[in-house]
C-alpha cells in the first residue's frame, strides 16, 4: 500500500510541472495555539480544518509567526537540525521539499496494577510545493505500544487504536499498528483549492466537534474549497469502512475483499456575517454499498456540489442517513470568543413541543468559550466547553449507515446519550509548555446481558433489524419516553497534566511528562485509574484518550 502511495506521489512530481503553499496546517490543537490568536483576529474562515496554508497566509504569515516565537540562533548545521529546522530541506526557484522523522519513545506506569506502559513510534513526514499550483504531503508511522488497562480494554473491544488504525497483537499485552496519510493539493485559480488523498478533517472552533472530528481513523477523501467575497464553501467526499461487517455476517473471502464500504458526501458553507460573527451551515449524507448483485454502490446523485440532501433524499426515495448542523463563532473583547454547534440527525418540532421524549429527537449541541493571553499573561489560554448529545443521534436503523468509520464515531468519542464538561488550560513560556485538562462526562451505557440499545453505542440499530447472518438487533426500548442517560448511568472524571520542553518547533518535537487520573463510576462497576509517562515525541497528531 505504501509503495503504491509513494509511486503515486512520484508520478505527480514528474508529470505535473505546473510557489504557493497549498499544504495544510496540522490538526494538532497543541501546534495550532501558535497561530490561533492571529487567525481568530482576522477574517479567515477557521472552522473547517485542517486550514490550508495558502488561504491562511493571505492574512497571517504562519512561517513568520513560527520564526518570531522560536528564533533560530544556531549557526552550526547539527544544532539547527536538532533545535530549529526540518532534517531535510530541498529548495529551488519554484519548488521546496521538507522531510523529518517522526518518533515517540515513552515509558510509563499504571499505579493500581503496577503495569508498565510504553510507546515506540518510528516514521517520517514529507511535504512540499511545486510551482505555484501543486503541493503534497505524506506521513507514515509504525508503532508498538502497551496501554493502560482502560485503553487496552477499549482496543480489544473495537479492534482499533483510537484514531490510529487496526490493532494487531504485539507480544503478550501490547499492540502493533501503522498509520499512513497523504494528499496532493492543486490550486487551479485564486478561488479554488482541490485536495485528494487519505486523512482526517475537523469542523468547529472547539476541542470537540459534533459535526465532524478527527476522532476516527484516516479515510480516502476529495476536498474542494471555494472562497469568494465573505463566503467559503467546502465539498468533502469520503469513503468510510465498517471493519466488522463481512466477518460478522459470514461472507466468504472477506479477508480478500477488504472492509465493507460506505460513502459520505458533505457540504459546509461558512460566512462572515460581520467582523465579529461567523456562521457555518453543514449537511452530510451517509450511504452504504449494497453487496448484493446489481445493487447500489456509489450514488452519483450525491456528487451534486450544491444539493440540499433532505430534498434530494425524498426525490430519489432514499433510505440513507443525513445530518444537518450549524457552527457559530462570535468574537469578544479581550482576545476571546464564544463558539457553539447544533447537530440535527432527526427532528420533529411537533414531537418536541409534545414533551413525549420521542426517540427520533436526535440532536446535540455545543457551547464554549476561549480566551488568549488570559488575565494579562502572555501565552496563557483558557477554554471551557459543554457538549450534549441525545440518545440515538448518529445511529441508524441499518447500523452500517451510522455516522462512524473504522469502529469509531466520526464526531464525539462518546457517541451519543451523553453530556460533557471540559476545562483546558495551556501555557507557554519560551520553549516550556504546560497543559491541564479536566473532563467530566455522564452517559447512559449498555446494560450487561441486555441486548436493548439505550442510545450511546451508535453501532447498534435504533430499531429491530436483521443482519444477513440472521442476527437480530433488539433496537430501542420504546418510541417515547426516551430520557437522557437511560441505560447504565455512568460518570467519568478525567484529569490530565502535561509539562514539556519544546526541542524543535518545526516538527513539535518535545520532551513530555504526562500524568492522568481517570475515575469511572457506573451502576454496575467502578474503575479508578492513575498512570504517568515520560518520553520524547514528535507531537503532530491529536490522540483522544479522554473518554
Amino acid at each position: 500500500m505504501m509503495i503504491r502511495r509513494c509511486l503515486f506521489f512520484v508520478f505527480v512530481f514528474v508529470f505535473i510541472q505546473i510557489n504557493a503553499q497549498h499544504t495544510n496546517l496540522t490538526l494538532s490543537h497543541d501546534v495550532n495555539l501558535i497561530y490561533e490568536q492571529e487567525i481568530n483576529a482576522s477574517e479567515i474562515h477557521s472552522s473547517f480544518r485542517p486550514l490550508i496554508k495558502s488561504t491562511v497566509n493571505r492574512e497571517v504569515n504562519t512561517d513568520s509567526l513560527h520564526l518570531l516565537e522560536f528564533s533560530n540562533k544556531w549557526t552550526k548545521w547539527h544544532k539547527r537540525k536538532l533545535f530549529s529546522e526540518h532534517l531535510i530541506i530541498i529548495k529551488g526557484e519554484d519548488y521546496k521539499v521538507t522531510a523529518s522523522p517522526i518518533i515517540h519513545f515513552s515509558k510509563g506506569k499504571e499505579m493500581e496494577s503496577e503495569a508498565n506502559t510504553f510507546t515506540n513510534t518510528r516514521g517520517f513526514v514529507i511535504e512540499g510545493d511545486i510551482g505555484k499550483t501543486v503541493s503534497f504531503y505524506s506521513s507514515f508511522t509504525e508503532n508498538q505500544a502497551i496501554f493502560p488497562n482502560y485503553l487496552d480494554a477499549n482496543i480489544k473491544h473495537t479492534k482499533v487504536i483510537p484514531g490510529q488504525g487496526y490493532a494487531r497483537e504485539f507480544k503478550e499485552t501490547g499492540f502493533d499498528y501503522a498509520m499512513a496519510s497523504g494528499y496532493v493539493g492543486i490550486k487551479p485559480s485564486k478561488h479554488f483549492v482541490v485536495q485528494f488523498g487519505h486523512g482526517k478533517h475537523f469542523i468547529g472552533d472547539g476541542y470537540r466537534s459534533l459535526l465532524l472530528s478527527d476522532n476516527a481513523f484516516n479515510y480516502p477523501f476529495l476536498r474542494i474549497q471555494t472562497s469568494f467575497w465573505k463566503l467559503q464553501y467546502t465539498n468533502l467526499y469520503a469513503e468510510m469502512q465498517d471493519i466488522n461487517y463481512f466477518e460478522n455476517n459470514g461472507i466468504d473471502n472477506y479477508d480478500q475483499m477488504g472492509y465493507a464500504k460506505k460513502y459520505i458526501s458533505s457540504h459546509y458553507l461558512s460566512t462572515n456575517v460581520n467582523s465579529k460573527l461567523t456562521i457555518g451551515i453543514f449537511e452530510s449524507v451517509i450511504w452504504r454499498v449494497n453487496y448484493a448483485p446489481g445493487a447500489k454502490g456509489f450514488d452519483v446523485n450525491y456528487l451534486n456540489p450544491i444539493a440540499l440532501f433532505r430534498p434530494l433524499e425524498y426525490s430519489i426515495n432514499s433510505p440513507d442517513n443525513a445530518l444537518v448542523g450549524i457552527n457559530a463563532k462570535y468574537k469578544l473583547p479581550l482576545k476571546s470568543y464564544f463558539y457553539g454547534q447544533l447537530v440535527l440527525d432527526e427532528f420533529s418540532l411537533n414531537e418536541m413541543k409534545s414533551g413525549n421524549d420521542w426517540y427520533g429527537s436526535k440532536y446535540g449541541y455545543q457551547l464554549g468559550a476561549k480566551m488568549y493571553d488570559a488575565i494579562g499573561l502572555e501565552n496563557l489560554t483558557l477554554q471551557a466547553e459543554y457538549n450534549l448529545v441525545r440518545p440515538y443521534t448518529y445511529a441508524h436503523h441499518d447500523p452500517r449507515q451510522n455516522y462512524a468509520h473504522y469502529n469509531q464515531p466520526l464526531a464525539h468519542p462518546l457517541g451519543a446519550n451523553f453530556s460533557e464538561k471540559l476545562f483546558i488550560i495551556n501555557y507557554r513560556k519560551d520553549r516550556w509548555v504546560a497543559r491541564a485538562q479536566i473532563m467530566m462526562a455522564k452517559y447512559g451505557d449498555k446494560i450487561k446481558g441486555d441486548p436493548t440499545s439505550y442510545g450511546k453505542d451508535i453501532y447498534m440499530s435504533t430499531g429491530e433489524f436483521e443482519e444477513p447472518s440472521g442476527f437480530i438487533h433488539a433496537g430501542r426500548p420504546s418510541d417515547f419516553g426516551i430520557a437522557m442517560y437511560q441505560g447504565n448511568l455512568t460518570k467519568i472524571n478525567y484529569l490530565q497534566l502535561n509539562i514539556g520542553y519544546l526541542i524543535n518547533p518545526s516538527i513539535n518535537f518535545k520532551i513530555d511528562f504526562s500524568i492522568v487520573k481517570r475515575d469511572l463510576v457506573s451502576e454496575s462497576d467502578e474503575v479508578n485509574t492513575m498512570f504517568y509517562s515520560i518520553g520524547l515525541k514528535t507531537d503532530l497528531f491529536n490522540h483522544y484518550y479522554d473518554f
